[in-house]
């Protein structure tokens, strides 16, 4: 009788709850099975999921580039060099001097201007055959070249398509690792192309100097 109440009162004492505990279930983890130490954590969204460092937005200062030949106009840093080693009345080259470069042993940023004249007027799909024909000679003067979906655009009035691309190439001491993007588009009896590429690490840095160029763009 005395083993049968003893009995009796450890588990009133077990299953009645503690003063200021709630009447859940509490649990003993002590008990439980370890996680596998060489299992990989997988991060939960949003609760544990590492916040990214941002972004820090450019602080370039924009001047107005005017070439009548090309037939455009806009907005590009003024302390960013114009490559001599291209015909002006086609292509424009702009580089960033290394004095301002995010990734001081990286790929030197660029962003290039082209205009290709047509005997007709041009159209969507013709910026869009254009675009490939890009894509395909990118594929062979890159060490690697890896393009994304074209997706239809506008710059200004003028339809067309784009893409972006990441690349890799390597100068014989060293492999860059780059992302770009190219727009292709129809306006009047030409096609006109802008082409960026950035060290990866920095492209979302310089997208801010793309939607700037882009918002600015004039046709003459």
């Amino acid at each position: 009788m005395k083993r049968f109440l003893a009995i009796l009162a450890l588990a009133i004492a077990v299953a009645a709850p503690a003063l200021g505990e709630s009447n859940e279930l509490q649990l003993d983890f002590s008990v439980l099975t370890p996680d596998n130490p060489v299992a990989t954590p997988v991060a939960v969204d949003p609760i544990d999921k590492p916040t990214p460092t941002p972004t820090p937005a450019p602080a370039f200062v924009y001047e107005t580039y005017t070439n009548n030949s090309l037939g455009l106009s806009f907005s590009i840093p003024y302390s960013w060099l114009l490559n001599p080693n291209t015909d002006h009345s086609t292509t424009v080259q702009f580089v960033e001097p290394k004095s301002e470069m995010m990734e001081p042993d990286g790929y030197q940023t660029r962003m290039t201007f082209e205009k290709l004249s047509r005997g007709l007027n041009q159209t969507a799909a013709d910026a869009k055959a254009q675009l490939e024909s890009t894509i395909e000679e990118f594929a062979s003067s890159f060490t690697t070249f890896t393009p994304g979906n074209i997706d239809s655009a506008d710059m200004g009035d003028a339809k067309g398509y784009y893409c972006y691309y990441k690349a890799e190439y390597n100068d014989g001491s060293k492999t860059y690792e780059m992302n770009g993007r190219i727009i292709c588009v129809a306006h009047e009896k030409a096609l006109y192309q802008i082409r960026l590429t950035t060290p990866r690490d920095w492209f979302s840095y310089y997208n801010h100097l793309w939607r700037k160029v882009r918002s600015t763009i004039n046709y003459l």
